[in-house]
This record gives C-alpha cells, sequence and structure tokens, in this order.
C-alpha cells in the first residue's frame, strides 16, 4: 500500500531533482515472465529508485541487512517496500549469514509468483564510472530458484544506470536494458557441474552489463575524460522538455567516446590529457566557461535582451527552490560517512523536503484562492531553467576538440566572460 502511495510522490521528486532521466529499451524484459534485474550499483539507493518508479510491476529489492536486525522501524519499511534483507559477514558477521537462507526462500517465492526481483550486482556501491567485478549472488539465487522450481522460464535482464554527476542538482541519468539472458540454456551445465554454471552466467552477466556501463578502466584517467564528456555534453541538444526520453543516444554517445579513449596508448592518451589541461587552464585564467565559448556566436542583443528579461524570475526561482536542496545536503554531511551515501542520502532528504515545502506552498496558495499565485507556486519547479546548445560532436572530433577549441583563443571573445 505505502509502495503505490509513495510511489508517483517519488517519480515527481526524482523528475525534479534530476534535469534529464533517459530509460532505454525497457521493452526487453520478457513479458509474463519470471525476471531478475540485475544492476548495476553506483549509489547507494538512488538506482532501485529510478526502476521502481518506471517500471509498471511492484520491485522486490535486496539490500543490506544490517539496518534490519535491530531496528523494528527499519524492518517495516523493508516490508513496506518490498525490500529483502542480505546479510555480509562486513556487516553483521558470520553469525547473521543463517538469515540469509530466508532471504533466498522469499526470492524463490516472489519469482515463482513473476514477481520481478531487483539485484545490485556489484554487491557494493562505490561513487565512480567503473563497472567492478560482480558478485555471483545473482547466479546463486537464479540456480536456487530452478532448484525449488525447475520448470520456470527464469531470465536475467542487465540494466545499466549511468549518472552525469550522481552529487549535482539537475544531473542527468541514463538507463539502458540489455538483452536477457534465458537462464534454462545453464541448466544442463549447472547439473553437471554447478560452479561452472555460476561462474558462467556471472560472466555473460558481466559482458552484457559492460555493454551498457560507462566505463573508464584506468582511475588515473578520471579527471580528463570527465573534462573531455563536459565538452561532448556542451555541444548536445539539451531542451528542458521533455525531461524524461526513452533515447539510448545520450548514454551510447557518452560510452562510445570513453570506449574510445580506453584504447588509446599510453602515449596518446598522455598528450590527450595535456591537451585538455591546456584548454581548461586557458579557459579558467580567461574567466570564461566552455558552455560559454562554445555559445559564443548567440550572444546578440536579442538574446542578451531576452536573457535580461529572463533574470528576474530566474532568481524568483532559484531564492524559491533553493531551501530543500541546502536542507538536504546539510542533512547529507551530518549523516553520511561516506561520499556514496552523502549523494543518496542528499538526493533522498532533497526530495522528501521539496515535496514537502511544494505541498506546503500548494496548500497555502488555494487556501488563499488567488488564481495567479496558485498558477506561479505550480510553475516553481521550472522557474531558471533555460535549453542551451543545438549541436551534436560524435566521439572522433571530441578526441581532437581540445586543440580545436584552444585554438579558438578564448580572449578573442570578451562577450563569452563570466
Amino acid at each position: 500500500m505505502l509502495y503505490s502511495l509513495t510511489k508517483p510522490l517519488a517519480k515527481i521528486a526524482l523528475s525534479a531533482y534530476f534535469r534529464k532521466i533517459n530509460i532505454s529499451n525497457q521493452e526487453r524484459i520478457p513479458a509474463g515472465k519470471p525476471v531478475i534485474l540485475a544492476v548495476n550499483h553506483p549509489t547507494a539507493f538512488i538506482d532501485p529508485c529510478f526502476l521502481a518508479c518506471w517500471l509498471e510491476p511492484p520491485l522486490n529489492f535486496l539490500a543490506r541487512g544490517d539496518f534490519y536486525v535491530n531496528n523494528p522501524a527499519i524492518r517495516k519499511l523493508y516490508n513496506y517496500y518490498h525490500i529483502v534483507p542480505v546479510f555480509r559477514i562486513d556487516d553483521t558477521g558470520y553469525g547473521g549469514l543463517k538469515n540469509n537462507y530466508d532471504t533466498f526462500d522469499k526470492c524463490y517465492e516472489n519469482l515463482r509468483k513473476n514477481q520481478p526481483v531487483l539485484i545490485l550486482a556489484e554487491g557494493r556501491c562505490v561513487h565512480e564510472k567503473r563497472l567492478r567485478p560482480l558478485m555471483k549472488g545473482t547466479a546463486r539465487i537464479v540456480f536456487g530458484t530452478l532448484e525449488r522450481h525447475p520448470d520456470l522460464d527464469l531470465h536475467v535482464v542487465p540494466v545499466g544506470v549511468n549518472y552525469t554527476d550522481p552529487d549535482a542538482f539537475r544531473s542527468d541519468v541514463m538507463i539502458d536494458f540489455g538483452e536477457p539472458i534465458r537462464v534454462q540454456d545453464y541448466l544442463e551445465t549447472h547439473r553437471n557441474n554447478p560452479a561452472k554454471a555460476v561462474n558462467a552466467l556471472t560472466a555473460d552477466l558481466r559482458t552484457r552489463l559492460a555493454e551498457r556501463v560507462i566505463h573508464i578502466e584506468q582511475p588515473e584517467d578520471d579527471a580528463y575524460v570527465e573534462q573531455l564528456l563536459t565538452l561532448r555534453r556542451n555541444n548536445r541538444p539539451v531542451r528542458l522538455f521533455p525531461s524524461f526520453s526513452t533515447d539510448p543516444q545520450p548514454l551510447f554517445g557518452e560510452k562510445k567516446l570513453v570506449d574510445e579513449i580506453n584504447r588509446l596508448s599510453a602515449d596518446a592518451k598522455t598528450a590527450l590529457k595535456a591537451k585538455a589541461a591546456k584548454y581548461f587552464g586557458e579557459l579558467k585564467k580567461a574567466k570564461v566557461t566552455d558552455r560559454g565559448l562554445m555559445d559564443h556566436t548567440s550572444y546578440s542583443f536579442g538574446s542578451a535582451l531576452l536573457l535580461g528579461l529572463g533574470w528576474i524570475p530566474y532568481m524568483a526561482g532559484y531564492m524559491l527552490n533553493i531551501l530543500p536542496i541546502l536542507l538536504g545536503n546539510r542533512l547529507a554531511k551530518k549523516l553520511a560517512k561516506t561520499v556514496e551515501f552523502r549523494a543518496s542520502i542528499a538526493i533522498f532528504a532533497s526530495m522528501a523536503f521539496y515535496l514537502i515545502y511544494w505541498l506546503i506552498l500548494l496548500v497555502t496558495a488555494f487556501i488563499i484562492g488567488k488564481v495567479w499565485l496558485i498558477a506561479i507556486t505550480v510553475g516553481i519547479p521550472l522557474l531558471g531553467q533555460y535549453p542551451h546548445s543545438d549541436t551534436v560532436l560524435d566521439a572522433d572530433d571530441i578526441l581532437d576538440i581540445p586543440a580545436q577549441r584552444v585554438l579558438l583563443a578564448p580572449a578573442q571573445h570578451p562577450q563569452c566572460h563570466l
């Protein structure tokens, strides 16, 4: 009941917090079949929230069980939201592992009833653009289910979740569903050699998941690759509406760029890193942003006039929207011990505060009864949001774009200065 009641509210809140939500190839989920959604795990608990909000059937989630053990309130929330606790040695010690028998039984029963189960296949969340090794728990639940119910036509669907920046308000999320893995194809191998079947399924799942996750192979490349991704985003069409899309291009455009960088030689990476550093260094010295530089041709009297006229509603929107965001960030800094949880708590708390805050404003407007006040209150989330840039660059262009843009000589475009 609580799941159904809060789902539309969470959907609205996620749409307000994130600028663009791209969920593609959802039709690959086999209709009428028992399904395990195997998802990567870049944030603590926002990833499952997206899937719960945009998938029609209620999902059953596997989540860490140490919160569940000693807190009656958390146990009730787990039950309300179909969360099945998983007990790990690091969290509960060896004594807690026996509780996983009940966890597996619940998963087997949910799948028997054709109720989808969501598993965070990496096991632990790490805040990075990288697919980490998969745990074997997904495969073990799969084959445990078939041992109980051998006739089930069970499928595992890889789901890649990617963020432009999960810490940032009004960033983008890109989710893509891969081709399902039919588990019956591994059943004969499992009968003869269970360990081999577990390893094979885990390896195949990782291969398919890797096809839809942005993966920077070397951690030392993270900083300059993010700079190159920034260049690409500043040349990608970004329109305010619709905020939701089923277009896979934003994800696979960024993934193509990262994959090409991964294939470069060490010398080529060093040269590219130097170009990016030079370009962004020039921007900093000139007090210019890359977005401003690339939009310099659109600066005119007309656009300046529109910008001036838009400044008042923008500032009004900023002032009216900033309070719940500040409260959420403050709470996250106080409660979270790691950046992975800090981002998730900030998003979750900000969304909760924002919903409460906006509903209070809306109710107040209706009580006052002024139509113009109601209209302004309804439009508060939209104030200050502007579309930009209508051109697209391919990965091949981005790989050389620092050199191209440095040649533009930012100092020659004072109209772009901040």
